[in-house]
């Protein structure tokens, strides 16, 4: 009777682990939502911006960046800080 307590217990175990997994993008730290995007971190430590749908808007590259304000956000890059559009070009 142990034994299938366990086999049924292991088969629980991984069902539930594997209907865990995310098929979206894997963040290593999320900023809040502002005007629409979020600042994420990535695993590499490069930051970038994404909308409500998990989709990314700014790929990842930045050293830094902060949440959309009146338009813009400010960014770091190559150590030195300044201010992007929503399409991640510099102002």
């Amino acid at each position: 009777m142990f034994k299938k307590f366990a086999v049924a217990a292991l088969s629980i175990s991984l069902l539930t682990l594997s209907g865990c997994q995310s098929t979206g993008p894997k963040y290593q730290n999320v900023r809040s939502y502002s005007e629409g995007l979020a600042p994420v971190q990535v695993s590499g430590g490069k930051w970038g911006f994404i909308n409500e749908k998990q989709e990314w808007v700014i790929q990842p590259k930045f050293e830094d960046a902060k949440e959309f304000q009146n338009g813009k956000a400010a960014a770091k890059l190559n150590g030195k800080w300044g201010f992007i559009n929503k399409r991640g070009e510099w102002l």
